[in-house]
Protein backbone atom coordinates (compact mmCIF):
# COMPACT_ATOMS: atom_id res chain seq x y z
CA UNK A 1 0.00 0.00 0.00
CA UNK A 2 1.30 3.47 -0.86
CA UNK A 3 2.10 5.27 2.40
CA UNK A 4 -0.10 8.15 3.41
CA UNK A 5 1.40 11.41 2.25
CA UNK A 6 2.07 13.91 5.01
CA UNK A 7 4.13 17.04 5.37
CA UNK A 8 5.21 15.83 8.81
CA UNK A 9 8.06 13.47 9.50
CA UNK A 10 6.78 10.09 10.72
CA UNK A 11 6.56 9.99 14.50
CA UNK A 12 7.47 7.03 16.67
CA UNK A 13 5.01 7.90 19.39
CA UNK A 14 2.18 5.78 20.67
CA UNK A 15 -1.46 5.82 19.78
CA UNK A 16 -3.76 8.15 21.75
CA UNK A 17 -5.58 7.45 24.95
CA UNK A 18 -9.09 8.38 23.90
CA UNK A 19 -11.83 8.48 26.49
CA UNK A 20 -15.51 9.26 26.02
CA UNK A 21 -18.77 8.10 27.57
CA UNK A 22 -17.53 4.65 26.45
CA UNK A 23 -13.95 3.95 27.41
CA UNK A 24 -11.39 2.90 24.85
CA UNK A 25 -9.36 -0.25 24.81
CA UNK A 26 -5.61 -0.18 24.90
CA UNK A 27 -3.38 1.74 22.49
CA UNK A 28 -0.10 0.02 21.51
CA UNK A 29 3.54 1.08 21.56
CA UNK A 30 5.05 1.73 18.13
CA UNK A 31 8.59 2.88 18.72
CA UNK A 32 10.75 4.39 21.40
CA UNK A 33 9.63 6.44 24.38
CA UNK A 34 11.17 9.35 26.21
CA UNK A 35 12.34 7.08 28.99
CA UNK A 36 13.80 3.62 29.13
CA UNK A 37 11.30 0.88 29.80
CA UNK A 38 11.93 -1.65 32.52
CA UNK A 39 13.14 -5.09 31.40
CA UNK A 40 10.51 -7.37 29.91
CA UNK A 41 10.25 -10.91 31.18
CA UNK A 42 8.77 -12.32 28.00
CA UNK A 43 9.12 -11.46 24.36
CA UNK A 44 6.24 -9.41 23.02
CA UNK A 45 5.18 -9.21 19.38
CA UNK A 46 7.29 -6.76 17.36
CA UNK A 47 6.33 -3.16 16.78
CA UNK A 48 3.88 -2.41 14.01
CA UNK A 49 5.27 -2.51 10.47
CA UNK A 50 6.53 0.67 8.92
CA UNK A 51 4.32 2.23 6.31
CA UNK A 52 5.90 0.34 3.44
CA UNK A 53 4.41 -0.20 0.02
CA UNK A 54 2.22 -3.28 -0.13
CA UNK A 55 1.34 -5.22 -3.28
CA UNK A 56 -1.40 -3.62 -5.29
CA UNK A 57 -3.64 -6.66 -4.96
CA UNK A 58 -3.59 -6.40 -1.16
CA UNK A 59 -5.77 -3.30 -1.36
CA UNK A 60 -8.53 -5.01 -3.29
CA UNK A 61 -11.21 -6.33 -0.92
CA UNK A 62 -12.49 -9.86 -1.49
CA UNK A 63 -15.89 -10.21 -3.07
CA UNK A 64 -18.64 -10.46 -0.43
CA UNK A 65 -20.11 -13.90 0.02
CA UNK A 66 -23.68 -14.24 -1.18
CA UNK A 67 -26.10 -15.68 1.33
CA UNK A 68 -29.69 -16.66 0.60
CA UNK A 69 -32.37 -14.63 2.30
CA UNK A 70 -33.88 -16.27 5.36
CA UNK A 71 -36.99 -15.48 7.39
CA UNK A 72 -36.52 -13.34 10.49
CA UNK A 73 -35.60 -15.48 13.49
CA UNK A 74 -37.91 -15.41 16.50
CA UNK A 75 -36.18 -16.31 19.76
CA UNK A 76 -38.44 -18.35 22.05
CA UNK A 77 -35.94 -19.60 24.64
CA UNK A 78 -34.68 -16.95 27.11
CA UNK A 79 -31.05 -16.00 26.62
CA UNK A 80 -28.53 -16.65 29.40
CA UNK A 81 -26.62 -13.48 28.41
CA UNK A 82 -28.57 -10.61 26.85
CA UNK A 83 -28.13 -9.24 23.35
CA UNK A 84 -26.11 -6.02 23.18
CA UNK A 85 -28.28 -2.90 23.44
CA UNK A 86 -27.43 0.71 22.53
CA UNK A 87 -27.01 3.08 25.47
CA UNK A 88 -29.69 5.70 26.20
CA UNK A 89 -29.47 8.74 23.94
CA UNK A 90 -28.08 11.85 25.61
CA UNK A 91 -28.73 15.49 24.77
CA UNK A 92 -26.65 17.37 24.00
CA UNK A 93 -25.03 14.52 22.08
CA UNK A 94 -21.72 13.12 23.27
CA UNK A 95 -18.72 14.84 21.68
CA UNK A 96 -15.35 13.02 21.40
CA UNK A 97 -12.32 14.43 23.19
CA UNK A 98 -8.78 13.12 22.74
CA UNK A 99 -5.29 13.46 24.13
CA UNK A 100 -1.94 11.76 23.66
CA UNK A 101 -0.30 11.36 20.27
CA UNK A 102 -2.28 11.36 17.03
CA UNK A 103 0.58 11.41 14.54
CA UNK A 104 -1.17 9.13 12.04
CA UNK A 105 -4.65 10.62 12.14
CA UNK A 106 -6.02 8.33 14.82
CA UNK A 107 -7.66 11.28 16.62
CA UNK A 108 -9.94 11.85 13.65
CA UNK A 109 -9.30 15.60 13.66
CA UNK A 110 -7.88 15.88 10.15
CA UNK A 111 -4.41 16.16 8.55
CA UNK A 112 -3.69 19.48 10.29
CA UNK A 113 -3.96 17.94 13.78
CA UNK A 114 -1.30 15.25 13.99
CA UNK A 115 0.44 16.57 17.08
CA UNK A 116 0.81 15.43 20.66
CA UNK A 117 -2.07 16.79 22.74
CA UNK A 118 -1.20 17.10 26.46
CA UNK A 119 -4.73 17.69 27.77
CA UNK A 120 -8.24 16.69 26.61
CA UNK A 121 -9.18 18.51 23.40
CA UNK A 122 -12.54 18.40 21.67
CA UNK A 123 -12.86 17.09 18.14
CA UNK A 124 -13.95 20.12 16.10
CA UNK A 125 -14.69 17.99 13.04
CA UNK A 126 -17.11 15.86 15.07
CA UNK A 127 -18.68 18.97 16.57
CA UNK A 128 -19.43 20.31 13.08
CA UNK A 129 -20.83 16.94 11.98
CA UNK A 130 -23.14 16.93 15.00
CA UNK A 131 -24.56 20.26 13.96
CA UNK A 132 -25.37 18.87 10.50
CA UNK A 133 -27.01 15.75 12.00
CA UNK A 134 -24.42 13.42 10.42
CA UNK A 135 -24.57 11.14 13.47
CA UNK A 136 -28.33 11.06 13.87
CA UNK A 137 -31.29 13.34 14.44
CA UNK A 138 -31.42 16.27 16.85
CA UNK A 139 -27.64 16.87 16.74
CA UNK A 140 -26.81 13.34 17.82
CA UNK A 141 -23.28 12.50 18.86
CA UNK A 142 -21.09 9.45 19.30
CA UNK A 143 -22.07 6.67 21.68
CA UNK A 144 -18.92 4.51 21.62
CA UNK A 145 -15.19 4.81 20.88
CA UNK A 146 -12.34 2.28 20.83
CA UNK A 147 -8.67 2.95 20.08
CA UNK A 148 -6.32 0.35 18.61
CA UNK A 149 -2.71 0.17 17.55
CA UNK A 150 -2.71 3.28 15.35
CA UNK A 151 -6.39 3.64 14.56
CA UNK A 152 -9.73 4.49 16.16
CA UNK A 153 -13.29 3.19 15.83
CA UNK A 154 -16.33 5.34 16.58
CA UNK A 155 -20.00 4.32 16.68
CA UNK A 156 -22.59 7.06 16.29
CA UNK A 157 -26.18 7.12 17.56
CA UNK A 158 -27.51 5.46 14.42
CA UNK A 159 -25.14 2.54 14.95
CA UNK A 160 -22.88 3.51 12.04
CA UNK A 161 -19.21 2.56 12.44
CA UNK A 162 -16.65 5.27 11.60
CA UNK A 163 -12.88 4.64 11.42
CA UNK A 164 -9.68 6.68 11.08
CA UNK A 165 -5.92 6.21 11.36
CA UNK A 166 -3.43 3.78 9.82
CA UNK A 167 -4.78 1.27 7.30
CA UNK A 168 -1.60 -0.67 6.39
CA UNK A 169 -3.06 -3.92 7.72
CA UNK A 170 -6.72 -3.25 6.86
CA UNK A 171 -7.56 -1.94 10.34
CA UNK A 172 -10.04 0.65 9.03
CA UNK A 173 -12.41 -1.83 7.43
CA UNK A 174 -12.45 0.09 4.17
CA UNK A 175 -10.20 0.82 1.20
CA UNK A 176 -8.24 4.08 1.49
CA UNK A 177 -6.00 3.97 -1.59
CA UNK A 178 -6.96 4.71 -5.19
CA UNK A 179 -10.52 5.63 -4.20
CA UNK A 180 -12.19 7.49 -7.10
CA UNK A 181 -13.30 11.06 -6.43
CA UNK A 182 -17.02 11.18 -7.32
CA UNK A 183 -16.78 14.93 -7.99
CA UNK A 184 -13.71 14.72 -10.25
CA UNK A 185 -13.76 11.89 -12.80
CA UNK A 186 -10.29 10.44 -13.34
CA UNK A 187 -9.05 11.71 -9.96
CA UNK A 188 -8.67 9.99 -6.60
CA UNK A 189 -9.54 11.07 -3.08
CA UNK A 190 -6.64 12.13 -0.85
CA UNK A 191 -5.29 9.33 1.33
CA UNK A 192 -4.68 11.96 4.03
CA UNK A 193 -8.35 12.92 4.02
CA UNK A 194 -9.49 9.30 3.98
CA UNK A 195 -7.40 8.30 6.98
CA UNK A 196 -7.12 11.36 9.23
CA UNK A 197 -10.87 12.05 9.25
CA UNK A 198 -13.37 9.36 10.30
CA UNK A 199 -15.32 7.79 7.44
CA UNK A 200 -18.28 5.42 7.77
CA UNK A 201 -18.08 1.73 6.90
CA UNK A 202 -20.56 1.84 4.05
CA UNK A 203 -20.60 -1.92 3.67
CA UNK A 204 -22.11 -2.25 7.16
CA UNK A 205 -24.57 0.56 6.55
CA UNK A 206 -25.76 -1.15 3.36
CA UNK A 207 -26.31 -4.37 5.32
CA UNK A 208 -28.40 -2.61 7.97
CA UNK A 209 -25.80 -3.53 10.62
CA UNK A 210 -26.63 -1.49 13.76
CA UNK A 211 -23.35 -1.63 15.70
CA UNK A 212 -23.41 -1.43 19.50
CA UNK A 213 -19.84 -2.25 20.49
CA UNK A 214 -16.50 -2.53 18.73
CA UNK A 215 -13.00 -3.66 19.70
CA UNK A 216 -9.66 -2.67 18.20
CA UNK A 217 -6.38 -4.55 18.57
CA UNK A 218 -3.11 -3.85 16.83
CA UNK A 219 -4.71 -4.20 13.40
CA UNK A 220 -7.56 -6.61 14.08
CA UNK A 221 -11.06 -5.23 14.68
CA UNK A 222 -14.55 -6.52 15.34
CA UNK A 223 -18.03 -5.11 15.91
CA UNK A 224 -21.24 -6.61 17.27
CA UNK A 225 -24.77 -5.46 16.40
CA UNK A 226 -27.96 -5.13 18.41
CA UNK A 227 -29.08 -8.40 16.82
CA UNK A 228 -26.03 -10.24 18.10
CA UNK A 229 -24.28 -10.33 14.72
CA UNK A 230 -20.48 -10.25 14.53
CA UNK A 231 -18.31 -8.62 11.86
CA UNK A 232 -14.50 -8.83 11.78
CA UNK A 233 -11.80 -7.18 9.66
CA UNK A 234 -8.07 -6.39 9.64
CA UNK A 235 -5.15 -8.76 10.25
CA UNK A 236 -3.35 -10.60 13.07
CA UNK A 237 0.37 -10.42 13.84
CA UNK A 238 2.78 -12.76 15.67
CA UNK A 239 6.36 -12.42 16.92
CA UNK A 240 8.01 -12.74 13.52
CA UNK A 241 5.50 -10.57 11.65
CA UNK A 242 2.16 -10.95 9.93
CA UNK A 243 0.00 -13.97 10.72
CA UNK A 244 -2.85 -12.95 8.43
CA UNK A 245 -6.59 -12.80 8.83
CA UNK A 246 -7.33 -16.46 8.17
CA UNK A 247 -5.89 -19.45 6.37
CA UNK A 248 -5.01 -18.19 2.89
CA UNK A 249 -6.02 -14.55 3.47
CA UNK A 250 -3.46 -12.00 4.65
CA UNK A 251 -5.75 -9.00 5.02
CA UNK A 252 -9.51 -8.53 5.29
CA UNK A 253 -10.28 -5.01 4.10
CA UNK A 254 -14.05 -5.04 4.66
CA UNK A 255 -16.06 -6.47 7.58
CA UNK A 256 -17.14 -10.10 7.20
CA UNK A 257 -18.87 -12.75 9.28
CA UNK A 258 -16.49 -15.37 10.62
CA UNK A 259 -18.20 -17.24 13.46
CA UNK A 260 -20.97 -19.75 12.82
CA UNK A 261 -23.04 -20.48 15.94
CA UNK A 262 -25.77 -23.03 16.60
CA UNK A 263 -29.17 -22.22 15.18
CA UNK A 264 -32.17 -24.26 16.30
CA UNK A 265 -35.87 -23.51 15.86
CA UNK A 266 -36.72 -20.93 18.50
CA UNK A 267 -33.17 -20.90 19.87
CA UNK A 268 -30.38 -19.26 17.89
CA UNK A 269 -27.07 -18.59 19.66
CA UNK A 270 -25.92 -14.99 19.16
CA UNK A 271 -23.07 -12.71 20.24
CA UNK A 272 -23.53 -10.97 23.58
CA UNK A 273 -20.14 -9.25 24.00
CA UNK A 274 -16.61 -9.09 22.59
CA UNK A 275 -13.10 -8.30 23.82
CA UNK A 276 -9.76 -7.89 22.10
CA UNK A 277 -6.09 -8.08 22.96
CA UNK A 278 -3.32 -6.86 20.70
CA UNK A 279 -3.76 -9.75 18.28
CA UNK A 280 -6.54 -11.97 19.56
CA UNK A 281 -10.30 -11.78 19.94
CA UNK A 282 -12.69 -13.18 22.55
CA UNK A 283 -16.41 -13.56 21.96
CA UNK A 284 -19.09 -14.18 24.60
CA UNK A 285 -22.33 -15.69 23.34
CA UNK A 286 -25.90 -15.44 24.56
CA UNK A 287 -25.60 -19.06 25.68
CA UNK A 288 -22.59 -18.38 27.94
CA UNK A 289 -19.98 -19.82 25.59
CA UNK A 290 -16.58 -18.23 24.88
CA UNK A 291 -14.78 -18.41 21.54
CA UNK A 292 -11.22 -17.22 20.90
CA UNK A 293 -8.98 -16.84 17.87
CA UNK A 294 -5.90 -14.99 16.63
CA UNK A 295 -2.28 -15.14 17.80
CA UNK A 296 -1.76 -17.76 20.49
CA UNK A 297 1.97 -17.67 21.20
CA UNK A 298 1.47 -16.52 24.78
CA UNK A 299 -1.48 -18.92 25.41
CA UNK A 300 -3.95 -16.03 25.22
CA UNK A 301 -6.40 -18.23 23.28
CA UNK A 302 -6.86 -20.60 26.21
CA UNK A 303 -5.66 -23.54 24.15
CA UNK A 304 -2.33 -24.79 22.84
CA UNK A 305 -1.44 -23.69 19.32
CA UNK A 306 1.45 -25.62 17.78
CA UNK A 307 4.32 -23.49 16.45
CA UNK A 308 4.13 -24.98 12.95
CA UNK A 309 0.34 -24.57 12.82
CA UNK A 310 -0.06 -21.00 14.04
CA UNK A 311 -2.50 -20.17 11.25
CA UNK A 312 -4.96 -22.59 12.85
CA UNK A 313 -5.24 -20.08 15.69
CA UNK A 314 -7.21 -17.82 13.35
CA UNK A 315 -10.11 -20.30 13.46
CA UNK A 316 -12.53 -19.60 16.35
CA UNK A 317 -12.64 -22.36 18.96
CA UNK A 318 -14.48 -22.72 22.26
CA UNK A 319 -12.77 -21.96 25.59
CA UNK A 320 -13.62 -24.09 28.64
CA UNK A 321 -13.57 -22.60 32.14
CA UNK A 322 -12.58 -25.56 34.27
CA UNK A 323 -15.57 -27.74 33.38
CA UNK A 324 -17.95 -27.59 30.45
CA UNK A 325 -20.88 -26.94 32.78
CA UNK A 326 -19.67 -23.43 33.65
CA UNK A 327 -21.11 -20.58 31.64
CA UNK A 328 -19.43 -17.22 31.17
CA UNK A 329 -21.01 -13.82 31.88
CA UNK A 330 -18.11 -11.46 31.11
CA UNK A 331 -14.96 -11.50 28.96
CA UNK A 332 -11.95 -9.21 28.98
CA UNK A 333 -8.42 -9.05 27.61
CA UNK A 334 -5.00 -7.48 27.87
CA UNK A 335 -2.42 -7.31 25.11
CA UNK A 336 -1.36 -10.94 25.51
CA UNK A 337 -3.71 -12.30 28.19
CA UNK A 338 -7.42 -13.04 28.58
CA UNK A 339 -10.15 -13.24 31.20
CA UNK A 340 -13.68 -14.39 31.87
CA UNK A 341 -16.19 -14.35 34.73
CA UNK A 342 -18.47 -17.37 35.10
CA UNK A 343 -22.02 -17.86 36.37
CA UNK A 344 -20.75 -18.68 39.87
CA UNK A 345 -18.94 -15.34 40.12
CA UNK A 346 -15.45 -16.83 39.73
CA UNK A 347 -12.89 -14.92 37.64
CA UNK A 348 -10.57 -16.83 35.29
CA UNK A 349 -7.33 -15.69 33.63
CA UNK A 350 -4.94 -17.17 31.10
CA UNK A 351 -2.12 -16.18 28.74
CA UNK A 352 1.09 -14.25 29.36
CA UNK A 353 1.77 -13.90 33.10
CA UNK A 354 5.40 -12.76 33.04
CA UNK A 355 4.59 -9.93 35.47
CA UNK A 356 1.64 -11.41 37.28
CA UNK A 357 -0.89 -9.77 34.94
CA UNK A 358 -3.34 -12.69 34.94
CA UNK A 359 -3.80 -12.38 38.70
CA UNK A 360 -3.45 -16.13 39.13
CA UNK A 361 -0.31 -15.91 41.26
CA UNK A 362 3.41 -16.12 40.48
CA UNK A 363 5.99 -18.18 42.33
CA UNK A 364 8.59 -18.95 39.68
CA UNK A 365 9.33 -18.60 35.96
CA UNK A 366 7.12 -21.64 35.38
CA UNK A 367 4.16 -19.35 36.08
CA UNK A 368 5.13 -16.92 33.29
CA UNK A 369 2.52 -18.42 30.98
CA UNK A 370 -0.90 -19.73 32.04
CA UNK A 371 -1.79 -22.25 29.34
CA UNK A 372 -5.42 -22.91 30.33
CA UNK A 373 -7.98 -20.81 32.25
CA UNK A 374 -7.07 -20.60 35.92
CA UNK A 375 -8.95 -18.89 38.76
CA UNK A 376 -7.84 -15.35 39.60
CA UNK A 377 -6.92 -15.00 43.27
CA UNK A 378 -9.23 -13.10 45.62
CA UNK A 379 -11.87 -11.91 43.14
CA UNK A 380 -14.55 -14.58 43.36
CA UNK A 381 -18.07 -13.64 44.44
CA UNK A 382 -17.35 -15.36 47.75
CA UNK A 383 -14.08 -13.45 48.25
CA UNK A 384 -15.83 -10.15 47.52
CA UNK A 385 -18.74 -10.78 49.92
CA UNK A 386 -21.29 -11.00 47.14
CA UNK A 387 -19.81 -8.35 44.86
CA UNK A 388 -19.01 -9.48 41.31
CA UNK A 389 -16.44 -8.44 38.69
CA UNK A 390 -18.27 -6.90 35.71
CA UNK A 391 -15.48 -5.42 33.57
CA UNK A 392 -11.86 -6.47 32.95
CA UNK A 393 -9.33 -4.45 30.94
CA UNK A 394 -5.63 -5.17 30.50
CA UNK A 395 -2.54 -3.38 29.22
CA UNK A 396 0.75 -4.93 28.16
CA UNK A 397 1.62 -6.33 31.57
CA UNK A 398 -1.07 -5.19 34.01
CA UNK A 399 -4.81 -5.58 34.50
CA UNK A 400 -7.72 -3.72 36.09
CA UNK A 401 -10.91 -5.36 37.37
CA UNK A 402 -14.12 -3.38 38.04
CA UNK A 403 -16.83 -4.76 40.33
CA UNK A 404 -20.56 -4.19 40.36
CA UNK A 405 -20.24 -1.96 43.45
CA UNK A 406 -17.72 0.30 41.73
CA UNK A 407 -14.50 -0.98 43.26
CA UNK A 408 -11.32 -1.33 41.16
CA UNK A 409 -8.67 -4.01 41.66
CA UNK A 410 -5.28 -4.17 39.91
CA UNK A 411 -2.42 -6.62 39.42
CA UNK A 412 0.68 -7.00 37.28
CA UNK A 413 3.45 -4.59 36.43
CA UNK A 414 3.88 -1.76 38.92
CA UNK A 415 7.19 -0.14 37.96
CA UNK A 416 5.58 3.07 36.63
CA UNK A 417 2.48 3.42 38.76
CA UNK A 418 0.34 1.19 36.54
CA UNK A 419 -1.55 -0.30 39.50
CA UNK A 420 -2.56 2.97 41.17
CA UNK A 421 -1.28 1.82 44.56
CA UNK A 422 0.50 4.24 46.94
CA UNK A 423 4.15 3.55 47.64
CA UNK A 424 3.42 2.43 51.22
CA UNK A 425 0.82 -0.15 50.14
CA UNK A 426 1.26 -3.53 51.91
CA UNK A 427 1.47 -5.29 48.51
CA UNK A 428 4.91 -3.78 48.00
CA UNK A 429 6.31 -5.44 51.12
CA UNK A 430 8.30 -8.64 50.62
CA UNK A 431 7.58 -8.74 46.86
CA UNK A 432 8.70 -11.71 44.80
CA UNK A 433 9.84 -9.15 42.23
CA UNK A 434 10.05 -5.36 42.79
CA UNK A 435 8.47 -4.62 39.42
CA UNK A 436 5.12 -6.38 39.79
CA UNK A 437 2.30 -7.52 42.07
CA UNK A 438 0.90 -10.94 41.06
CA UNK A 439 -2.40 -10.87 43.00
CA UNK A 440 -5.20 -8.28 42.57
CA UNK A 441 -5.20 -5.40 45.06
CA UNK A 442 -7.93 -2.84 45.81
CA UNK A 443 -7.09 0.54 44.26
CA UNK A 444 -7.82 3.49 46.58
CA UNK A 445 -9.54 6.54 45.04
CA UNK A 446 -9.66 10.06 46.52
CA UNK A 447 -13.44 9.88 47.00
CA UNK A 448 -14.45 6.41 48.24
CA UNK A 449 -18.12 7.46 48.21
CA UNK A 450 -18.10 8.00 44.44
CA UNK A 451 -18.07 4.53 42.82
CA UNK A 452 -16.28 3.84 39.54
CA UNK A 453 -18.60 2.92 36.64
CA UNK A 454 -16.10 2.40 33.84
CA UNK A 455 -12.41 1.60 33.37
CA UNK A 456 -10.04 1.90 30.42
CA UNK A 457 -6.48 0.61 30.12
CA UNK A 458 -3.61 1.62 27.84
CA UNK A 459 -0.19 0.06 27.41
CA UNK A 460 1.10 1.37 30.77
CA UNK A 461 -1.67 3.80 31.73
CA UNK A 462 -5.28 3.75 32.94
CA UNK A 463 -8.45 5.80 33.16
CA UNK A 464 -11.57 5.48 35.28
CA UNK A 465 -14.88 7.34 35.23
CA UNK A 466 -17.00 7.61 38.38
CA UNK A 467 -20.75 7.80 38.88
CA UNK A 468 -20.32 11.44 39.83
CA UNK A 469 -18.63 12.21 36.50
CA UNK A 470 -15.00 12.50 37.59
CA UNK A 471 -12.31 11.22 35.20
CA UNK A 472 -9.18 9.78 36.82
CA UNK A 473 -5.93 8.70 35.14
CA UNK A 474 -2.72 7.17 36.44
CA UNK A 475 0.35 5.22 35.33
CA UNK A 476 3.00 6.09 32.77
CA UNK A 477 2.27 8.89 30.31
CA UNK A 478 5.49 9.81 28.51
CA UNK A 479 3.48 10.70 25.41
CA UNK A 480 0.67 12.63 27.12
CA UNK A 481 -1.52 9.52 27.57
CA UNK A 482 -2.60 10.73 31.02
CA UNK A 483 -4.07 14.03 29.85
CA UNK A 484 -2.28 15.80 32.72
CA UNK A 485 -0.03 18.10 30.75
CA UNK A 486 3.67 17.44 31.37
CA UNK A 487 3.09 14.73 33.97
CA UNK A 488 4.89 11.58 32.79
CA UNK A 489 4.20 9.31 35.74
CA UNK A 490 1.35 9.35 38.24
CA UNK A 491 1.30 6.56 40.80
CA UNK A 492 -2.25 6.96 42.17
CA UNK A 493 -5.54 8.02 40.49
CA UNK A 494 -5.66 11.74 39.80
CA UNK A 495 -8.58 13.80 38.48
CA UNK A 496 -8.10 14.97 34.89
CA UNK A 497 -11.40 16.50 34.05
CA UNK A 498 -14.96 16.53 35.32
CA UNK A 499 -17.08 14.98 32.60
CA UNK A 500 -20.32 16.84 32.00
CA UNK A 501 -22.92 17.63 29.39
CA UNK A 502 -24.11 21.19 29.34
CA UNK A 503 -26.99 22.85 27.52
CA UNK A 504 -26.89 26.44 26.31
CA UNK A 505 -29.52 28.79 27.74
Amino acid sequence: MVPRRSSRAPSTKTAPSVVSDKAAPKPRVNGTSKRAASPELAQAPPAKRSRSIAPKSENVPPAPAESPSAPEHVQLKPYFNPLPTPPPKKRPGLLPFAWGTGNFGQFGMGPDHLDEIPKPKRNVWAEEKMQSNAFGEDHAGMEFVASGGLHTIFIDETGTVWTCGVNDDAALGRVTQDVPDPNNPGSFLSVDELTSYPHPLKSLVDEGFRAVKAVAGDSICAAVSDKGELKVWGSFRVNEGSLGFSNGLKHQYTPVSILQLSHKPGDAEKISSIASGGNHILVLTTHGNIYSWGAGEQAQLGRKVMERRKIHGTVPEKVTLGTRSRKATTVGAGSFHSFAVDDKGDVWGWGLNSMGQTGTGWESSEDSVVQLPKKVIGLSKHDLDGDVVVQIEGGNHHTLFLTNLGRVYACGRSSAGQLGLPEDHPAFKDQIDPDFVPEPQLVPFPDPEDPVVQISVGVHNNAAVTKGGALYTWGQGVQSELGLGDEEEVRTPRVVHTVGLFRKK
